[in-house]
């Protein structure tokens, strides 16, 4: 982690440690979490989540497998906010529930190229996000869809054979059968 991702969480983690969390923070920690996200995802690099995200959440297992499936098909997801808007903070103690409307513009690109793959989407979302704090600090445990997501495109460009996911070399053994 460079000074650069280091010092706003640090003083993110000094403010939000005072008291309640407001509004305007909800939206900073909102932002933030989506931003680093959003970098693994263009980078193709799982690691980058580790400062906003806790240790063995449900959260980092999806991004785990989302971030892992998109580069086994050589592609990375070039993703923005567009709109944040805080509709409701629910905190207790060292739990913190944010939820949001939000408006995101999303395209694949093919990793070695930069060519976008398919179509571009322009996605709305109403969100939940649920943080924990650990160590001083407010990471993402879960987040959720509060109602059904409005995406954009039609088509997705996740084609591949299920034999390539993830280095699988041959598909699972059924039952009974040995490998």
């Amino acid at each position: 982690m460079n000074t650069r991702t280091l010092l706003p969480l640090v003083l993110l983690s000094v403010v939000l440690g005072c008291g309640r969390v407001s509004t305007r923070e909800a939206r900073t920690l909102v932002a933030h979490y989506n931003a680093v996200v959003c970098e693994a995802y263009r980078k193709g690099d799982i690691r980058i989540i580790d400062s906003v995200v806790g240790l063995n959440t449900p959260d980092g297992q999806r991004l785990t497998g989302l971030i892992g499936v998109r580069q086994d098909m050589g592609l990375a997801l070039d993703a923005k906010m567009e709109s944040l808007e805080i509709t409701g903070v629910e905190q207790a103690k060292d739990d913190l529930r944010i939820r949001t409307k939000e408006t995101w513009t999303y395209r694949d690109l093919k990793v070695d190229t930069g060519q976008q793959v398919g179509e571009a989407s322009v996605d709305r979302y109403e969100m939940l996000y649920h943080f924990r704090k650990q160590k001083g600090a407010w990471m993402v445990e879960e987040t959720q869809f509060t109602s059904p997501p409005q995406v954009g495109r039609t088509t997705s460009p996740w084609q591949m054979n299920v034999r390539d996911a993830h280095a699988m070399v041959a598909p699972p053994a059924k039952e009974g059968e040995k490998p």
